[in-house]
């Protein structure tokens, strides 16, 4: 056990500890988003229904929400649906809110399902969505080695991306927009379900 280690706090930290509003603010504002993202379950359900028919699976999905407090030390929330995760094979349209950060939508293929609609999505990416860079297609954050805008994107690196066992691809949105999020989110959901239409 390391006896020097800091056990005090600073003035700042005392008045936050003291201060139970809070948590209890933190606590409504993850409450709030995961309404948010619930509420938009029957709209990802109807955009994608025809594009997503040839898999049965996907159609039987479950939505799933989960909470986290340490994504990088701070909280999320996130909504995978419609989503298939298996050992080789993903499918997933991921809606994220992490504090102090952003809210993101995201296509995640592997498996039979990047086979599947691959050509397309490259055939319809524009300038707007950030693409995955990263040799793991678990991080989520938009730092320049996980993602990049696809307008920046040069023509090696487009070809490694192409040789990779997934694609991700996402939209961000800044959190001062949280209240314009109704609109903006299913704009996104739609935008991602082009990217897989012929």
């Amino acid at each position: 056990m390391d006896y020097t280690a800091k056990v005090t706090l600073s003035n700042g930290e005392l008045s936050v500890v003291l201060n139970k509003d809070i948590i209890l603010t933190k606590r409504a504002i993850i409450e709030t988003a995961s309404l948010l993202f619930n509420n938009f379950v029957p709209q990802l359900a109807f955009i994608f229904k025809s594009t997503l028919s040839p898999f049965e699976e996907l159609a039987k999905a479950m939505p799933k929400i989960t909470k986290g407090e340490n994504y990088n030390d701070l909280p999320y929330v996130i909504l995978d649906y419609p989503s298939v995760f298996q050992k080789e094979n993903i499918f997933a349209i991921r809606t994220m809110f992490w504090w102090g950060n952003f809210i993101s939508v995201t296509l995640q293929l592997s498996g039979k399902y990047r086979s599947y609609f691959e050509e397309n999505i490259f055939k319809n990416v524009s300038a707007e969505f950030y693409v995955c860079v990263n040799e793991t297609q678990w991080q989520h954050h938009f730092n320049e080695n996980n993602y990049k805008k696809y307008s920046t994107l040069t023509e090696d690196e487009i070809i490694i991306i192409k040789q990779k066992s997934f694609i991700k691809v996402a939209l961000k949105y800044e959190l001062h927009h949280w209240n314009m999020m109704q609109s903006l989110l299913p704009d996104g959901f739609k935008k991602l379900n082009m990217l897989l239409s012929n």
